[in-house]
């Protein structure tokens, strides 16, 4: 037979074996796919290719590659010689070859080269055979083309060529899974492996015969990672089993097929078909059912290198698949990490243009475009970080705005805080947000909103991006502080940035980090040092003695209430703001807040929530409040709040630790901030010059010396200074030197607390000093019921300490009618320097040589409630007694030691002390004393 005789023509679609091709029509009708028939050449037989049931016969692969190298994908002539039934048919081909340029019979070429052998019995018996092929039977001389293939056999036969080669090729074919595929994709994952393409069961799933080496093969199923294509039909399967596909599945598996089936590609295994799903104590923590038993792998995931691009990327362009969104995890660790955004924008451009499967997508409405624009500007704002309330949520004020917006990050998920195992963990996420994002300004994209669901309201979720792009939930994730939640395929409602958070969690579960260790994060035992006021007490002295303590303000109840987070003492409290009173908040629906009340609460919430601050402790309130300062960036919070005029100073706190409330209260008052709107300072100062009478500043100067002991001296650290002082007469003061006496007699007789005493706070008591074991009288300031210890204060000497109840004994009404002799004293006209600077002990100690325990002159330039404003003088010193210029207050400011309060009330009566303050100040700083050895460092 000759090619003219050939009148049939199609493309080579596979070689099942050297001796069987599967033939391909051309497309006759659009849209349509072109039918195929299975052609057995004519007179040869080759060796069968194995399957599952069976292993390759020998050289049957060497034998099929000869053919697919030369025939598939190439369009060849035909005839069919005779079909024995309908199912099988026999003929001619006609191919052309490459290697020589010319056309060639397909059976004659392979018994040529040794693949084949010349069939017995081969060819037609009648034209009955074949009532379609009659013709066939009218072939010129098939004894002639016969002898034609006996001569190429033997010469193949002699020449050793082929299955005729004295020794057969030891190969190993794997033709079923590997019986451990995780160990498998372990071993050559991310590896590029020669292949060659098999078949191809779908548009998204190849199976694919693995070149692992010369001697070894390996045959699997492989899924294009990245997209999914609808189910195809197989014409094989009884009717209603499968034989129909899903829509365009045939036209998926048509469009690979054609481009990879048989062809010798390249392949890189990435990851089983199974995703990672997050950890059961997100979902459940009451669940005791067995983890079930996962199915063993029936395919890999992987990528297939073909020389036209990417046929992931081509398939979905083509609108012929979808994008697998989980996918995004192991393609970012993948060789080629950037495939998930070339699969988004394949898919988005045949979207665009209403491809295949999205030729139904609706066709925007004119004018959409725009609209479109707006919404996204719309849901892109940059805003303020005000609260983090967990691993996945936060509160945000937009920029130029004031209301907050609580946003959930979106298509994540933090372990429940009520879990056990994992509660640790979400308090490390929630920890990482506070430092990162707390009071810092943040990108907000809003993704979607969550709609409301049982007792919860609905929610916005976004993507929030800090200042230099970093997507915090990609952080959370990549540390396994939070699970990505799996969207369900086509749903939109998701992260602007689900493929990175997709990666960042594959990593953490490469890594084996967070909720992928295995591992339990039990959350640590918190002490609530707040609970009660027994609770409270044992805490207070170590409070005090610590100075300023590092804390996180966990929440603000109010203006001046705190809740406060020690993190290296595993300690929360409650503070309670000193020296101020700050409007009162509701705190239920039942309740009226006071004026500015919600205004004071926002304000320090905005300041102050979850920031890292300092706070000193002074006292405890009935509650198990701990009353003292807060310091944000070492500023005093209640003066913050009191300069804007959202508090007052309490009327009933010590003058000298208020001083800064006092002049931040002057400062709101005088701009009229918030409470203070309508103060009128006429009117005040009208008041209170009824109010105090005499007690209001002098206006003249007063001349009233005393003679004085400087009792007790106070301060260092972060306590303020002060000291007391007893005024004598005559050199003495005889009626407390008498009451001491007799109170020494009257423990010498009777030292035993009577059975029912219990001492209370402000009680004026008998109290036994533990530097020289005397008894004394002395006022409680504070007492410690569960310790069974007070903190007094000597109300005839001024100094103070914390003795036990065994040392206190009531006292007796005749020790009771002398006034405590000690009275609260501060320099006049200026302030000793403080702790804030580094001199501030300097001061302290110089003050004491000067003054504790000597008998000096002082003169009352000012008397307020528990307190005298002193000029204090030493009667050794000859000019003394003739300047009132020259005290004590102005030699420390000479030495560098004290500033000048230019604020002192007084100071306008005493103009020549004024001045001679002022030559001091001037000579310190010319002789560089003090703190001003290095230049002028201090405001005056």
């Amino acid at each position: 037979m000759s090619l003219a005789q050939a009148n049939l023509s199609a493309f080579v679609k596979n070689v099942l074996s050297a001796d069987t091709l599967v033939l391909r029509g051309k497309t006759l009708v659009p849209g349509q796919l072109p039918k195929e028939r299975i052609i057995h050449l004519e007179g040869i037989s080759a060796p069968r290719v194995g399957n599952r049931d069976r292993q390759d016969e020998p050289f049957a692969f060497e034998a099929r590659e000869f053919l697919r190298v030369l025939l598939v994908g190439k369009e060849v002539k035909f005839i069919v010689t005779h079909s024995p039934n309908s199912t099988l048919e026999f003929g001619i081909v006609f191919a052309h070859n490459p290697a020589t340029g010319s056309v060639v019979d397909v059976a004659l070429e392979t018994l040529k080269q040794g693949w084949a052998k010349l069939r017995d019995g081969a060819g037609p018996k009648s034209s009955q055979d074949s009532p379609q092929a009659a013709d066939t039977t009218t072939l010129s001389d098939p004894d002639a083309r016969r002898q034609q293939l006996k001569d190429a056999e033997d010469h193949a036969r002699a020449a050793g060529k082929g299955i005729w080669a004295q020794e057969a090729p030891n190969r190993t074919v794997e033709h079923s899974m590997p019986e451990d595929p995780a160990a498998f994709l372990a071993q050559f994952k991310g590896v590029p492996i020669d292949a060659i393409i098999e078949a191809t069961p779908n548009g998204s799933t190849v199976r694919a015969r693995l070149l692992l080496s010369p001697t070894e093969h390996q045959v699997v199923q492989v899924g294009l990672a990245g997209v999914r294509a609808p189910r195809s039909g197989n014409p094989t399967a009884p009717a209603g089993e499968g034989s129909q596909g899903e829509e365009f599945g045939d036209e998926a598996r048509y469009f690979v097929e054609t481009r990879l089936l048989q062809r010798q590609i390249k392949v890189t295994l990435l990851s089983l078909p199974t995703p990672t799903v997050a950890p059961a104590a997100f979902s459940s923590t009451t669940s005791t059912a067995p983890a079930p038993t996962a199915a063993p792998a029936s395919m890999f995931l992987g990528t297939i290198a073909h020389p036209a691009g990417n046929i992931a990327a081509l398939l979905l362009s083509t609108g012929l698949a979808k994008v697998v969104d989980w996918h995004a995890g192991f393609l970012s660790q993948s060789p080629t990490p950037g495939m998930m955004a070339e699969l988004r924008k394949a898919e988005s451009e045949a979207k665009n243009a209403r491809r295949g499967l999205w030729k139904s997508l609706p066709v925007p409405a004119p004018g959409a475009a725009a609209v479109a624009a707006q919404q996204e500007k719309d849901r892109k704002w940059d805003g303020v970080i005000t609260r983090v309330w967990g691993a996945d949520q936060i509160s945000v004020v937009k920029v130029g705005e004031e209301a907050e917006r609580r946003l959930q990050l979106s298509s994540v998920r933090q372990p429940k805080p009520t879990d056990p195992k994992l509660a640790g963990l979400q308090a490390e996420g929630k920890e990482l947000l506070r430092k990162k994002l707390i009071g810092r300004t943040v990108h907000v994209l809003i993704d979607y909103i969550k709609p409301a669901e049982g007792d919860f309201e609905s929610r916005e979720c976004a993507t929030i991006k800090t200042v230099n792009g970093a997507n915090v939930a990609e952080l959370l994730a990549e540390r396994g502080l939070v699970s990505v939640i799996r969207h369900r395929q086509g749903d939109e409602q998701r992260s602007s940035d689900y493929d990175r958070l997709m990666a960042a969690e594959a990593k953490a579960v490469a890594e084996a980090k967070g909720v992928h260790s295995g591992k339990d994060f039990p959350l640590g035992r918190i002490i609530d040092a707040s609970e009660s006021a027994q609770k409270a007490a044992p805490f207070l002295s170590s409070f005090k003695r610590s100075g300023k303590i590092a804390g996180v303000v966990d929440f603000v109840a109010s203006g001046s209430r705190f809740k406060i987070f020690i993190p290296k003492q595993d300690t929360k409290i409650t503070l309670v703001l000193g020296g101020i009173r700050a409007p009162r908040t509701a705190r239920s629906a039942h309740e009226k807040s006071e004026p500015f009340g919600p205004e004071a609460a926002t304000f320090t919430s905005r300041l102050c929530m979850q920031k890292d601050i300092e706070f000193t402790v002074d006292a405890t309130d009935k509650s198990g409040g701990f009353i003292g300062k807060l310091y944000l960036n070492k500023e005093d919070v209640a003066v913050l709040l009191v300069k804007e005029g959202l508090a007052k100073v309490d009327p009933y706190a010590d003058e000298r630790v208020v001083k800064d409330l006092m002049e931040a209260e002057a400062e709101a008052k005088k701009a009229k901030k918030n409470i203070w709107k309508n103060f009128d300072a006429e009117a005040e100062a009208e008041a209170n010059g009824h109010a105090n009478g005499a007690a209001a500043a002098p206006a003249t100067a007063r001349r009233e010396y005393v003679d004085v002991v400087v009792s007790d001296v106070r301060g260092g650290g972060e306590a303020p200074f002060s000291f007391a002082v007893q005024i004598l007469e005559n050199g003495g003061i005889p009626a407390l030197e008498k009451l001491m006496g007799d109170l020494t007699v009257h423990h010498k007789g009777s030292d035993v607390a009577p059975a029912n005493f219990v001492p209370r706070t402000n009680d004026v008591v008998s109290a036994k000093f533990s530097a020289d074991d005397n008894w004394y009288r002395a006022r409680i300031r504070r007492c410690n019921p569960s310790r069974k210890e007070a903190d007094v204060i000597y109300i005839d000497y001024g100094n103070s300490e914390t003795i036990p109840f065994s040392r206190l004994r009531p006292l007796a009404p005749q020790f009771k009618g002398l006034d405590g002799q000690a009275k609260e004293a501060t320099l006049s006209f200026v302030t000793l320097l403080g702790s804030e600077t580094e001199y501030g002990l300097e001061a302290l100690d110089r003050f004491r040589d000067l003054c504790e325990g000597r008998q000096l002159v002082a003169n009352i330039d000012a008397r307020d409630t528990n307190l005298l404003h002193l000029s204090v003088f030493d009667p050794s010193d000859p000019s003394s007694s003739t300047a009132h210029e020259a005290s004590i207050n102005v030699q420390l400011v000479r030495e560098g030691l004290a500033r000048i309060d230019t604020r002192s009330r007084f100071r306008g009566a005493y103009p020549s002390v004024v001045k001679a303050l002022d030559e001091a100040l001037k000579e310190a700083k010319r002789s560089r004393a003090g703190a001003y050895e290095l230049g002028d460092v201090l405001e005056d």
